[in-house]
């Protein structure tokens, strides 16, 4: 079978289109159409050299071993859905914080996902106040124009009395300013808000000096996230063949860290996988060398 007949029937099996083949390539469309075809006027050996890497790395991921993505109820999904459901049910401001890694992400979209009555946010850096109504604008079904006073209104006017939940993820990205028109929210819609970040999103709420009591007083609950401990190391470890065994060393090496653990187990099974042999604490030691801490 010619290079190209393996590529065409790759493309036929996985249903890949070529504009994203040509991008894990980095060659343009054009120039894989026309060496499909045996039309390519250039230097055919870069683009055969392009394809067979391709073909070697899709053919190796088929076989790598991916741990199943299968939601795990930990403590900390236990202690988010907790802030998310008082403040949903009750209408008040809660916080939950922890540090990177815990699951924080993983749990906001799992309760949002059984609660779709509920917001979604998930902000970063370039969260300003008007970015953060525009996404709230657009998420409840506005138009997304005017000034933030104007979008900070309508919000108000479209949550009054909704009973839902704004969720904001990676809270501790929002300045003062987005933080305050979201208190003020809370305060003209009746609704619940859950911010969940960083531990540093708690000294946020606070101000330097204290400066934000208006705002830090709202927050009826803050929940503090723990490391994850054995028995939810077991659960994911108990996702692969012979992970019970590892459960011990895995929670170890994780260091509390729960996506640490995730790509501790997929690197261990990928360790026994190569050697043909079984893990053990010996894999797991060896994948937790190669894992950046």
């Amino acid at each position: 079978m010619t290079l190209q007949e393996q590529l065409k029937e790759y493309m036929l099996q996985s249903g890949a289109k070529q504009a994203a083949i040509c991008r894990g390539m980095g060659i343009t469309t054009g120039a894989l159409c026309s060496w499909l075809g045996g039309k390519y006027a250039g230097n055919s050996k870069n683009i055969e050299i392009a394809v067979e890497n391709f073909l070697k790395r899709e053919a190796e991921k088929r076989t790598e071993y991916k741990l199943e993505r299968k939601f795990i109820v930990t403590k900390v999904v236990r202690r988010v859905f907790e802030a998310a459901r008082i403040a949903h049910l009750n209408g008040e401001i809660a916080v939950v914080y922890g540090e990177a890694g815990y699951g924080k992400t993983a749990a906001c979209k799992e309760y949002h996902r059984e609660n779709p009555d509920s917001i979604l946010i998930e902000a970063d850096l370039g969260h300003t106040a008007r970015v953060l109504f525009l996404e709230l604008h657009k998420t409840i079904g506005l138009s997304c124009e005017g000034s933030v006073h104007d979008l900070f209104s309508e919000v108000v006017d479209k949550l009054r009395g909704s009973d839902r939940l704004i969720i904001v993820d990676e809270a501790e990205h929002l300045p003062y300013r987005a933080l305050e028109l979201l208190r003020r929210v809370y305060d003209k819609a009746g609704i619940g808000i859950l911010l969940v970040g960083m531990p540093r999103l708690l000294a946020n709420l606070r101000g330097k000096r204290g400066e934000y009591a208006q705002l830090y007083s709202r927050v009826g609950i803050a929940i503090k996230l723990s490391a994850i401990d054995d028995i939810d190391a077991a659960l994911f470890a108990a996702q692969i063949p012979g992970g019970e065994k590892v459960a011990e060393h895995l929670c170890l090496a994780a260091e509390g860290n729960t996506r640490r653990l995730v790509k501790l187990i997929a690197v261990s099974a990928r360790i026994a996988k190569v050697n043909g042999c079984d893990l053990s604490a010996n894999t797991v030691a060896q994948a937790a060398e190669m894992l950046v801490k």
